[in-house]
């Protein structure tokens, strides 16, 4: 066995030969194989050292940034080398907030050793500064503004000082109605500068001239922007955080206030004690020439739609715990946390893995002592954190928080809810022991809260929930929440327990998700709902139109013409009639539209591809019969969820499909899920679904076609035909959004006010969060409503 070969493709049986004797090296000895690193050029070895800086904890941050510093000097003269490294240096710079500090540290120390090499990397990113501002780019803008505020007097007495003063007094030519998110963007950028500013410790930037600035802010900072109670993530009057003072407000203001507490509060000489920011400067040798940043041209307007900036309003998950393992919102750690975080999720949705890799490390790229020890258990935290001034945060605490505050963001997300949830399920499989206990401590928080949480949000809460158990085997103490097992369907913590189980399904299967559930929450799961496809009630003996309903179904399936079916859906109606079972042709037509409808989702029951199938086949005659009565599209919804009774999310899938041919309107389906799907029905994540998603698609058309309107009136050689056929169009989509809203608002507003005059089966309780919902969903759908009309204008 010692002469056994544990190389090669072929198993290990046998090592490779030589082909060559001139492959046999003279000494008898293999070649020397050169290291990857070894081929590397001097400028792609220093591009990955700088990419990679600070990212380890084992590396001095002093040496590294020496080095850079000095491999960048030496190469500076080589043209090729100057250009590719300045493009590195921009690119991580805009790419990733973290190591702003880090990668200003090493351009200071460089500009020591070489002034012309410090103004090259000025130069180039006062360039970028100036076309990002032009552009509207502010989230680009903002980060390379940080990055000049953290070359200290590198740039001057003043630091940034200059820059931010000019972006104040331009501040009154932006102000008009629909500038609101404009205003408050660009008080955001200067404001969250300045505490890098004053830490990167410029002689002339200090707590006076900060002083200077924020009074001339306050007015803009202060300000309530409208609709400012609707993006709130809490919708009554009892805020679940220590600090209320933050309920309902957002983050401009509270930056503006924690900044202007630290002004207060903190003498001079200890301001650097934002101490959660890195300062690796601090050791470094002196700057060496200072390079003034150019004077910038600011525009009078933007290029950007103005009407979808909006200020963040503040979440916390954590920020009601007894032990503080995140900032509180009066300190101001808390809002450069997250908007570092933030950054980073915004900037790299291409690579959710790399995200949750920087996010792990998030304690890497700020003081050392700002967190406490990763993974730390949370009842051990206060026994860790010894002395005074000892931190309690937790770095997955940190992180976790900001990517909920972004799930949880109205009135919409940045990014799509997935790209959310693929890096919290990330972050568990990189750090299971550290995030999983905090993701924990969220759900419950929210669980906890969902009284009081803005009913978009419970939604979005029970699309993440059920996604993530999804993830990791169904899996999670539902004993926690037994006691609430006796409450009304209605109520929301039922109501969330209800429409998880119910996701869950629709991500696997009945019979496996009722597996995970412990004996209590078994009942909730019935029988019914284990089937894999449900009862074709043609085939019941009860039911009186059993031989025509199945006849209906082969007609269908085995595609006859369209005279046959039809004959076999009058067969239908006329039977109706003649057993007595209704009186009227308009009631019997109705009994022959739902055996049809029926006959479709049957056969489309298998997947959704058989579905569709089948509706693209049977279209023309789904139109036909959808316009036989002003109620008959609104009764094909129902047909639908009534087959899907026992899966309605299958059933909301369906509907959305014949939304997308045009089979039922959009009025059609909201009319049904508010007047006939019953009033309990505003407890069911399949009845949000399908009017947030119908509601959503009359938006989203009314804003495209606004938004096309100036690229079509004003192109060459249209016609006047055209032109009117076009605000046709337009008139009537606005017309139908109206009529929604309309709807939406009286339905509603009557649910809002539910009497036991109006609905006796409902029992007192049930009635007060029907009630509750009929708020919510209002609250929710004016916000939807609100956003969309404004952003048409």
């Amino acid at each position: 066995m010692g002469d056994y070969y544990r190389g090669g493709r072929d198993g290990g049986r046998r090592p490779p030969k030589r082909r060559y004797r001139s492959e046999e090296p003279e000494d008898g000895h293999p070649p020397r194989s050169r290291g990857r690193y070894d081929r590397e050029d001097p400028l792609q070895r220093l591009k990955r050292e700088t990419i990679q800086i600070a990212e380890s904890p084992l590396v001095k941050i002093e040496d590294a940034v020496k080095n850079i510093a000095t491999g960048y000097t030496t190469s500076f003269e080589n043209e090729e080398f100057r250009a590719g490294y300045l493009a590195c240096l921009h690119d991580l710079i805009v790419e990733q907030p973290f190591k702003i500090p880090f990668v200003a540290t090493m351009v200071r120390v460089a500009n020591a050793e070489n002034a012309d090499a410090g103004k090259a990397v000025v130069d180039h990113m006062a360039e970028s500064l100036q076309r990002f501002l032009l552009v509207g780019d502010f989230q680009s803008f903002k980060l390379v503004l940080r990055f000049f505020a953290c070359l200290g007097d590198m740039m001057g007495e003043e630091n940034v000082g200059p820059l931010l003063e000019a972006l104040i007094e331009k501040l009154p030519a932006y102000e008009g109605e629909g500038n609101e998110g404009l205003l408050l963007e660009i008080v955001y950028i200067i404001l969250i500068t300045i505490p890098y500013a004053i830490v990167s410790k410029g002689p002339g930037f200090n707590q006076t001239k900060a002083t200077l600035l924020l009074e001339k802010l306050e007015r803009y900072a202060l300000a309530k922007p409208p609709m400012q109670t609707m993006f709130a993530p809490f919708a009554g009057n009892d805020a679940p955080y220590k600090d209320a003072n933050c309920q309902g407000q957002h983050m401009v203001r509270i930056l503006y206030l924690n900044i202007e507490a630290h002004l207060n509060s903190e003498p001079e000489d200890e301001f650097s004690g934002i101490r959660c920011l890195p300062t690796p400067w601090e050791d470094m040798p002196e700057n060496g020439p200072a390079c003034p940043l150019p004077e910038l041209v600011l525009p009078n307007e933007f290029p950007i739609e103005k009407e979808k900036l909006h200020s963040d309003m503040y979440f916390s998950v954590f920020a009601d715990q007894p032990i503080e393992t995140v900032p509180p919102p009066s300190d101001l750690a808390s809002t450069l946390f997250r908007d570092a975080i933030v950054d980073t999720i915004n900037i790299l949705d291409c690579n959710r893995l790399s995200v949750s890799r920087f996010l792990i490390e998030v304690d890497c790229f700020f003081n050392p002592k700002a967190f406490i020890k990763r993974a730390t258990p949370y009842d051990r935290v206060a026994e860790v954190a010894e002395g005074d001034d000892a931190s309690t945060w937790k770095p997955e605490d940190v992180a976790v928080d900001a990517i909920f505050s972004q799930l949880f963001k109205l009135p919409t997300p940045g990014h799509k809810l997935v790209y959310y949830h693929s890096i919290l399920t990330e972050l568990c499989k990189l750090a299971p022991a550290a995030i999983a206990p905090s993701l924990g401590r969220a759900i419950r928080f929210m669980y906890r809260n969902l009284e009081i949480i803005d009913i978009e949000l419970i939604n979005r809460f029970v699309d993440w929930f059920s996604h993530h158990l999804s993830n990791f085997g169904y899996t999670w103490k539902w004993t926690e929440w037994s006691e609430h097992l006796n409450f009304p369907d209605v109520h929301p913590k039922k109501a969330f327990i209800l429409g998880s189980l119910e996701k869950e399904i629709r991500l696997s299967f009945a019979t496996r998700i009722k597996g995970t559930l412990p004996d209590a929450f078994k009942e909730l799961i019935p029988e019914e709902r284990e089937k894999e496809q449900p009862v074709f009630k043609f085939d019941l003996d009860e039911n009186p139109f059993k031989e025509q309903g199945k006849a209906l179904l082969i007609a269908v399936s085995e595609r006859k013409e369209e005279e046959e079916v039809e004959a076999k859906i009058t067969a239908i109606a006329e039977l109706a009639i003649e057993k007595g079972i209704v009186t009227d042709t308009t009631e019997s037509r109705a009994l022959a539209r739902d055996a049809y409808i029926t006959c479709i989702c049957h056969i489309g029951a298998k997947s959704l591809s058989h579905v569709l199938s089948c509706i693209e086949r049977c279209k023309e005659k789904l139109l036909e019969i959808g316009g036989e009565h002003p109620d008959a599209r609104r009764q094909i919804v129902g047909s639908v969820l009534a087959y899907w009774k026992d899966q309605p999310g299958i059933g909301a899938n369906v509907v959305d499909k014949l939304l997308n041919y045009s089979v039922v309107t959009p009025l059609s389906v909201v009319e049904w899920v508010l007047y006939d799907a019953g009033p309990e029905a505003l407890a069911k994540t399949y009845a949000w679904e399908m009017v947030a998603t119908t509601i959503n698609k009359v938006n989203n058309r009314v804003r495209q076609i606004v938004a096309a309107k100036p690229s079509v009136l004003g192109a060459e050689g249209v016609t006047e035909e055209q032109v009117a056929v076009f605000e046709e169009t337009l008139k009537n989509a606005e017309a139908e959004q109206a009529l929604i809203l309309a709807e939406v608002e009286k339905r509603l507003s009557q649910l809002a006010q539910l009497t036991d005059e109006d609905d006796a089966d409902v029992d007192v309780e049930s009635r007060a969060w029907i009630q509750w919902w009929a708020k919510g969903w209002l609250r929710a759908f004016r916000r939807m409503f609100g956003v969309s009309m404004v952003d048409s204008f």
